[in-house]
């Protein structure tokens, strides 16, 4: 159980990451069939408050004490790390406990009085007893983190999704023919056996390791180093309490969107129906672009404790190497991933969710996954160095952008949901530029702008194109087909065929050319293919052998 690089480490985690999101495509796919878009509204709406309480309860801690052990790590202090990891855990669950209570006695009054819908009530309790659990999952995962050894919570990841999807689409189904409010309680059950299977893989890990270095720790009394726990709770909640701030800032800004934006939408003349139609729209869309930020989202975990591991033991260079990596990375996956939602929002939508009508908001909201790739690594840049007040100003701009841009458009009778689309891509987008700014300035690395942007935009421009001429193609070609097929097919379930055969074959024609692009102009290197598993080394070393990576 070594500690990984933060580059193979961020392959495991994004791994991971990739399986759970096509786990969740079953329930993306499934779930509005299921209980229709008015239960994807009431999940919508339920959603930010209850986030609020998982983060309230987390409080920070996991990434304060994956920086920790990472230092305690690097001056081979392991009952030290131990001792951290114990006394963030005690922590986590008294904060667990508090907001688990605290939310499940409130929760009639936040769906009557905060989210203003009282069918959103039984949706919002039955995910109370998930928020204590999480906080346990995220003190074993940041103790794992700290360590850099990403398996434990890759692994648990894709376990928690598995039970999540399973529970989901089954008490979905079983309970939709009793109300629309029933169903959507039934799918936020998933997110209580998901966090207790998490759970269990964690521990598991955890009990193996313990098993595994009894041996190899010193005495308690041979260490000068050990710190008291007042202490350790000090230096935890100094680095924690800036990051939970950041954290609740979105969530908080999401809550109050629930109350805005359907009273501004109202004011432009939208009915009842309409406008939790547009929030059910409005949260499909949010759910596909954040979908390709798991590569970002495993760099930024990666990066806190290699980058806090390299400041303690003074190793600047390392540390300037590893940031201009986590920014090249980002933009390598960040930007094609802009390029091919904006182009194909209303045929992925229409293939994921049976409702086009989510790629409005989508077109405009893929504008943001690169900016919000950006803002979540050097967000864990920044925290690595201990900085970890400069993300939170940051995302503070950004938010009261967001806020304003909410309340003014989604009250104009042509924008409505559009709205907050455009607020959301703008708020991100000068929070991501201002933490970029500030990694710069703190680390003293130079980005080279030309090896950054221009070959990854060159790559993803020929990219756009080939997709666009793809997806015609595809789509008339299996249009004739099933013209010229013996069985008769609705118009309906014939566009639907047609729609998703080409939106994935654009998708994957889109990849291959993306990633010839990449070769062509030179902006891969032989150590990136050296990170795909299994066949990454030989790959890397042939292409090299060819001149096709430097």
């Amino acid at each position: 159980m070594g500690k990984q690089s933060f580059t193979r480490g961020a392959v495991i985690l994004a791994t991971a990451s990739i399986v759970s999101r096509f786990l969740g495509v079953a329930y993306i796919v499934a779930l509005p069939r299921i209980i229709r878009d008015e239960g994807m509204g009431l999940l919508q709406m339920v959603r930010p408050v209850y986030n609020l309480a998982v983060i309230l309860s987390v409080a920070g801690l996991p990434v304060a004490l994956s920086k920790l052990v990472a230092e305690q790590l690097a001056v081979d202090n392991t009952r030290g790390a131990i001792r951290v990891f114990r006394w963030t855990l005690f922590s986590m669950m008294v904060l667990g406990a508090l907001f688990t209570g605290g939310l499940g006695l409130g929760a009639k009054w936040l769906s009557v009085n905060i989210i203003r819908d009282p069918l959103s009530y039984l949706a919002l309790l039955v995910m109370v007893p998930s928020v204590f659990t999480l906080a346990v999952d995220a003190a074993l995962r940041g103790f794992f983190q700290g360590m850099q050894y990403m398996t434990p919570s890759a692994v648990s990841q894709v376990v928690e999704q598995v039970c999540r999807v399973v529970t989901m689409l089954a008490l979905a189904t079983v309970l939709m023919p009793q109300g629309v409010e029933y169903g959507a309680a039934g799918a936020s059950a998933g997110s209580v056996m998901g966090a207790l299977g998490g759970l269990v893989v964690l521990v598991w890990y955890y009990v193996v390791w313990r098993r595994r270095i009894g041996d190899a720790l010193p005495r308690r009394g041979e260490s000068e180093r050990a710190e008291s726990g007042i202490r350790i709770l000090q230096r935890l909640f100094s680095l924690s309490l800036p990051i939970v701030l950041g954290a609740v800032l979105w969530p908080t800004m999401q809550m109050i969107d629930t109350g805005l934006v359907p009273l501004r939408m109202q004011m432009a003349g939208y009915s009842a129906d309409a406008i939790r139609e547009a929030l059910g729209y409005f949260g499909m869309a949010l759910s596909l672009m954040h979908f390709p930020n798991v590569i970002t989202w495993a760099l930024s975990v990666t990066l806190v404790p290699a980058v806090a591991e390299a400041s303690a033991l003074r190793a600047y260079h390392q540390l300037q190497r590893r940031v201009a990596e986590g920014l090249r990375i980002t933009v390598l996956f960040g930007l094609p991933a802009s390029v091919g939602l904006l182009l194909l929002s209303r045929e992925a939508a229409h293939l994921l969710f049976g409702y086009p009508q989510a790629g409005d908001p989508l077109r405009i909201l893929a504008l943001g996954t690169l900016a919000v790739g950006l803002f979540q690594v050097c967000s864990g840049i920044l925290q690595g160095l201990g900085l970890v007040f400069l993300p939170v100003r940051n995302l503070v701009v950004g938010v009261t952008v967001k806020c304003c841009l909410n309340y003014w458009l989604t009250a104009l009778p042509g924008m409505g949901i559009k709205g907050a689309a455009w607020g959301t891509v703008l708020g991100f987008g000068i929070a991501s530029l201002l933490n970029v700014v500030a990694v710069c300035r703190r680390t003293g690395v130079r980005p080279n702008w030309r090896e950054l942007v221009l070959k990854p935009g060159l790559a993803s421009l020929v990219m756009g194109l080939s997709v666009v001429v793809i997806y015609d193609a595809l789509y008339g070609t299996v249009t004739w087909l099933l013209q010229k097929a013996t069985w008769s097919w609705g118009q309906i379930h014939s566009e639907f065929v047609c729609n998703g055969c080409a939106t994935i074959g654009a998708v994957f024609a889109g990849l291959i050319v993306y990633t010839i692009g990449l070769l062509g102009t030179g902006a891969l290197y032989q150590r990136d293919i050296e990170m795909l598993p299994k066949i990454g080394v030989k790959l890397g070393r042939w292409l090299s052998s060819h001149g096709w990576v430097k």
